[in-house]
């Protein structure tokens, strides 16, 4: 009977620790490599669920294995016994003072409701509500490697007089037709440029008219500011050229001042793209449909996100 135990326990242990290592390892990978979330952000959330059900798993695994043995189920030593009360302690600390703050931040996000989420042109909400703006970005020839079009050449912009901090580029389908490029400024702000060539992917966009109140030389454009409860805050502005779709951000407050100014100018500066199919019959307009405002991105709709196909 004990052996027929220990048997099930060590099953169990072994299931247990890789079943949490699969997940958290999709997991991780899903929002670093797609999601572009920061890469220790991501550990750490991770961990604090994980650690828990990988110490169990090891404690059953190795007490099922004393188990077949036939020996006693824990035999180990003072220091031994130290060691693992300290390693647990540790772990139920952490756990808890996780826990603890994201029990402030929900109660923080709850009172962001009504009007009280926008006030003097800012858009308020949740902690981590902007971490996909985190780009983690890799050297330029890496993230430039196999792209479906050609990028706007920013040699003869301001942009080249500000540090780069690499590239990284994103398939919509089986094409990569979008692309990252990180800056800093020379007073530390992050500034990430985005372009989708959506003449490679086939993929279509409808944008509110009445959400672009803006303009980049003459183009209907969008400019919102968010910020979370943590205090993080990232000015985006959007805007559409033919079949290149533009994303500008950085993390400062633009709502106006020398950083809006900024990244106006910065906008302005950009050449024109030459798509990646010229002699694309165009996709139907998506015309009439309702597009509502979200928290954290331009209201627009999507097309061809699904089975794009490549540039031919």
């Amino acid at each position: 009977m004990k052996r027929t135990i220990g048997w099930l326990m060590w099953v169990g242990g072994c299931l247990v620790v890789l079943a949490t290592l699969y997940q958290a390892g999709v997991y991780a990978f899903g929002f670093h490599v797609w999601m572009q979330a920061p890469l220790g952000g991501v550990l750490a959330v991770v961990a604090v669920p994980a650690l828990p059900l990988i110490a169990l798993g090891w404690a059953c695994a190795r007490i099922g294995r004393r188990l077949r043995r036939g020996q006693a189920a824990v035999a180990m030593s003072g220091r031994a016994w130290k060691w693992t009360a300290i390693g647990g302690g540790a772990v139920v600390a952490l756990a808890a003072v996780v826990a603890g703050r994201m029990a402030i931040d929900s109660a923080d996000c709850r009172a962001l409701t009504g009007t009280e989420r926008r006030r003097d042109g800012v858009d308020f909400g949740c902690v981590g509500r902007l971490a996909h703006y985190d780009i983690g970005f890799r050297s330029l020839a890496a993230g430039t490697r196999d792209l479906a079009f050609a990028p706007v050449d920013l040699r003869q912009t301001p942009f080249a007089r500000l540090e780069s901090l690499g590239a990284r580029s994103e398939r919509s389908g089986d094409v990569r037709s979008r692309l990252y490029r990180g800056f800093r400024t020379p007073d530390g702000h992050r500034v990430t440029l985005s372009e989708h060539d959506m003449s490679a992917d086939g993929s279509n966009m409808w944008r509110a008219p009445a959400d672009e109140p803006e303009r980049i030389r003459g183009m209907p454009a969008r400019l919102s500011v968010f910020r979370d409860t943590a205090g993080t805050t990232v000015s985006h502005l959007s805007w559409v050229e033919g079949r290149r779709s533009y994303e500008l951000w950085i993390d400062a407050p633009a709502v106006r001042g020398p950083v809006r100014d900024q990244l106006f100018a910065l906008a302005a500066s950009l050449p024109k793209a030459v798509p990646a199919c010229p002699n694309e019959v165009p996709p139907r307009p998506l015309n009439g449909l309702d597009a509502e405002p979200f928290d954290d991105v331009p209201p627009v709709l999507l097309a061809g996100e699904v089975g794009a196909r490549p540039c031919k």
